[in-house]
């Protein structure tokens, strides 16, 4: 082999190592890039992922505080017209019991009330009381009965309330107590 020729081969040989290297320095490049590359694409997917699912979550929350603050005003609303009806119904009752005030069996009943305080507390000194717009009937109520009737200074709305001193008692057997006591166990359901 000439020099020429051996130049020539050293070349070649000299030429294909370097491109050997060359193309395996490329692949380890490539395979490291590709590799880079894929935790990328996996890291970027698990951010999409927590993303997603953080804007799920607050949309689940933002929709509970809807519902919720949704639920509040309709209990609200529902209170409400509850108490609007039960002034209704109240104001209704009211009235009937004006109107029952002026008949003759609101005489009776006034006359049973205190003929039963009178039965049960004979023996005792009592005091019974009328309602104030009442007052014309503490004549005829004084000639049937044998005890101390007086005219309440306040109104309670009829009927009658006793005191017994001896025995600090009180029976009240006034409209008032009793519509209010109404009123308080009184429940509206929609």
């Amino acid at each position: 082999m000439t020099i020429e020729e051996k130049m020539e081969h050293f070349r070649s040989i000299s030429l294909e190592s370097a491109n050997n290297q060359s193309v395996e320095s490329l692949g380890n490049y490539k395979k490291a890039l590709d590799d880079e590359f894929e935790i990328h694409k996996e890291t970027a997917r698990q951010l999409s992922e927590d993303s997603k699912r953080a804007r799920m979550n607050q949309a689940r929350a933002n929709a509970k505080k809807s519902l919720a603050s949704s639920q509040m005003a309709i209990k609200k609303q529902l209170t409400n017209k509850q108490s609007e009806i039960k002034s209704k119904i109240f104001e209704l009752v009211q009235d009937k019991i004006a109107e029952y005030r002026k008949t003759p069996a609101y005489i009776e009943l006034i006359k049973s009330q205190i003929s039963n305080i009178v039965d049960d507390y004979k023996d005792l000194d009592i005091t019974v009381y009328i309602d104030l717009k009442d007052s014309h009937l503490l004549t005829q109520l004084k000639e049937s009965f044998n005890v101390n009737i007086q005219v309440y200074d306040k109104d309670f709305f009829g009927g009658t309330r006793t005191i017994v001193p001896e025995r600090n008692i009180l029976i009240d057997n006034s409209f008032k107590t009793r519509l209010v006591e109404e009123q308080e166990n009184f429940a509206v359901t929609l």
